[in-house]
This record gives structure tokens, sequence and C-alpha cells, in this order.
């Protein structure tokens, strides 16, 4: 048998074999780089989230704080004390709880500087009873005693994107 011929023959083969070889590496390496993409924004979105919360929570506490003094601030940015004088309250049809809420302009800032988020946290407190009933309250980690008549908190964080928005509600009891 003549040895030329028959190396001849396989020469081609071998290219063919490395090439499907890469196209299959090459697919393997795009999928580990789309997998680890999709985790880096995962994580990402995440950190928004928290940060988010985390802003809400302080705007939420910070109203806590204010109608935790001994003398209640009259209506202002933020303070609806007269009963359904807020802009929440005029909601009655469910077309206008479709449209958003105008945090801009009728929600109270926290003092301070929050860092890392896009927004600084707003919140709104509404009267919504002059009186409070101050018996045993029902066991809720949200319900807290001191003044009269009941309160809503609700607070809106922004985290680092103005994308990732939370929005947290309390009830606040003030007896006497």
């Amino acid at each position: 048998m003549d040895k030329s011929l028959i190396s001849f023959r396989q020469t081609g083969m071998v290219l063919m074999v490395s090439l499907i070889f890469l196209v299959l590496l090459t697919l393997l390496a795009v999928s580990a780089m789309h997998g680890t993409i999709l985790q880096e924004r995962m994580a990402g979105n995440t950190r928004d989230r928290m940060l988010a919360f985390q802003a809400a929570e302080m705007a939420l506490r910070a109203g806590d704080a204010l109608l935790g003094n001994p003398g209640l601030p009259p209506n202002g940015p933020g303070i609806y004390m007269g009963l359904n004088s807020s802009p929440a309250a005029t909601y009655t049809s469910v077309q206008q709880w479709d449209t958003a809420y105008p945090w801009a302009t009728s929600a109270a800032t926290i003092s301070g500087s929050l860092q890392y988020v896009a927004q600084q946290p707003r919140y709104v407190i509404e009267r919504l009873s002059t009186t409070a009933s101050c018996g045993p309250l029902p066991k809720q980690k949200n319900l807290v005693h001191t003044g009269e008549g009941y309160y809503r908190i609700t607070s809106r964080g922004v985290g680092g994107s103005t994308n990732a928005a939370v929005i947290l509600q309390e009830i606040y009891v003030r007896c006497s």
C-alpha cells in the first residue's frame, strides 16, 4: 500500500473534528457568560430593592417620630389631620386608584439626606378617625399605642434607580 495516499485522505478529517470541537467550546462559553450576566443583574436588582425598602422604612420611622410628639402638627405637606382631606381619601373609583399618587407634591420628605438612593424617601400621615378604642389591641407588629385617634402612615422609598420603589403602610393608634 502506498502510505502517501492514506495520509492524504485523513488530513481533512482532523480539521473538521477540531472545528466542531471549537464551536462546542464557544457555545459553552457563551452559555456560561449569559448565566453570569443574569446573576449580576439579579444581584443588582436585589440591592436596589433592599435600598428602597430601607429608605421606605426610614420614612415610616420618621412618621412614627412625628406622631409620637405630644403636640400634633397642623396640615401640611404629607400631614392630613382633617378626615378625608388627603389626596388619597378622594380616590373613590377604580379609575382614580389607577392614577399615580402625587408623591412629589403631596408627601413630606425625611429630615437629612440618605445616600445611594435616586430620590429621598417620603411619607404621608392621614388621620383615619378622631377617637381610638384604647382597649387591648390585636397582636400585630404594626400597631403602636400612644395618643388619640387612628393614623395611617404611608411611606415610599426608592433604591439606586427609580425603577425600584417600595411602599409601606402602618396604622398608628394614639390613646390618651
